[in-house]
């Protein structure tokens, strides 16, 4: 049965939210690989890591989550562009921009997913001008 739980997903794409706000940053020049620790967001009790490398014609986005509940459900996720922990945490998310695939959550409350974003690089997707 799919049942898309938006809480997660925004929990997910908010947690990738600060960590893409360090695009400004000297350490996102030149950058082919990134590893991003996820963590909880309004009591979501979901963590995780989002490791981002460049492939051959775009980003591969490889989501790893843990504390998913209910087993077989479908929780959607995405990056937000700009906007900060706080914000979010005080109900003012940043806007959804890139969707990412959707994990399915395991017994365990474990899940993955990748995605493959064509045509961009990771050193790009961490540009605050982009």
């Amino acid at each position: 049965m799919y049942r898309a739980k938006r809480p997660i997903g925004v929990a997910l794409g908010i947690a990738l939210l600060v960590s893409l706000a360090l695009g400004g940053s000297a350490l996102a020049q030149g950058m082919e690989r990134a590893k991003l620790q996820l963590t909880p967001s309004r009591g979501s009790g979901v963590s995780g890591t989002a490791t981002l490398a460049n492939v051959k014609g775009g980003v591969r986005v490889e989501l790893k989550m843990k504390g998913l509940p209910e087993a077989g459900i479908k929780h959607i996720n995405h990056f937000h562009q700009g906007g900060t922990c706080s914000k979010d945490r005080a109900g003012n998310p940043a806007p959804a921009t890139i969707p990412l695939k959707t994990i399915v959550a395991n017994d365990d409350g474990t899940g993955s997913a990748v995605t493959t974003l064509k045509d961009v690089t990771v050193e790009e997707i961490f540009d605050p001008d982009k």
